[in-house]
């Protein structure tokens, strides 16, 4: 009987420190099945929802925004092309442009060749100490520098009568600090006469017609040129433009 007690004892002590081991088993054991269980259910929500999302874009219209803008561009208005009438309009009118300029620069040719050929001859007779340089610089002893010499300087004494060159209307008489007194004679033909250095007594003014070789005044001074022989500086305009104008007077004679 003791032997059998003592059989007993160690049964129930191996019993109860298994025992443990075996209960720590299956909780371990179902733990891990109520786990898979809910991850597999939670995944088989998340595949249910996808697929009523799929269902549901399905049955929807993509990408409304591009209707949209394809809507807007219905309402913009197409551009025509133009028919072949109205080109052939348009040529016609650029023609009829074509032959109303025409008439313009044949009226501004006609209007050049009626403009009176003048004679044109020096205003002062005496020696030419100054010819025209064009763009050349030439030394000016009185101002001390180098510049341009638009006109010629004809020797001539204070006093002497300074004539027309050609038939004008005095267009401007000014008195400069550098030139002294200064007339300006508009001709028919486009040029323009300067005479710089008059006596300050002129017996002509702004707007009288004079005719060539009259008399518009008598010789001065020049100050930008008083180191010089007494001369009268003579120069000459075409369009604008400074122009020799013994070119001009040797062309006449």
């Amino acid at each position: 009987m003791s032997k059998l007690n003592f059989s007993k004892g160690k049964f129930s002590k191996f019993i109860s420190s298994k025992g443990f081991y075996a209960a720590l088993a299956v909780c371990l054991v179902g733990a891990g099945a109520a786990t898979w269980l809910a991850v597999d259910r939670t995944m088989s929500d998340i595949q249910d929802n996808n697929a009523q999302i799929l269902k549901q874009e399905d049955t929807l219209t993509a990408f409304p925004q591009i209707e949209e803008a394809e809507t807007k561009k219905q309402d913009i208005p197409k551009q025509q092309t133009p028919s072949t009438s109205s080109s052939v309009s348009g040529s016609s009118s650029g023609q009829a442009s074509t032959s109303s300029a025409a008439p313009a620069q044949s009226e501004q040719q006609e209007a050049s060749q009626k403009l009176p050929t003048l004679a044109y001859s020096l205003p002062v007779s005496g020696d030419i100490i100054g010819v025209f340089s064009g763009e050349e610089l030439v030394r000016n002893t009185t101002m001390n520098d180098w510049r341009t010499h638009n006109g010629v300087d004809i020797t001539a004494e204070k006093g002497t009568e300074i004539l027309a060159a050609a038939d004008g209307t005095v267009a401007e008489i000014t008195n400069d600090p550098l030139w002294g007194t200064v007339m300006v004679i508009d001709h028919l033909d486009g040029n323009q006469t300067i005479y710089c250095g008059l006596d300050n007594n002129l017996p002509v003014s702004v707007g009288d017609t004079v005719l060539v070789r009259q008399v518009i005044g008598k010789l001065g001074a020049i100050p930008s040129e008083s180191e010089e022989k007494s001369h009268l500086h003579f120069a000459m305009k075409n369009d604008g433009a400074w122009v020799d104008p013994l070119d001009k007077i040797a062309k006449a004679s």
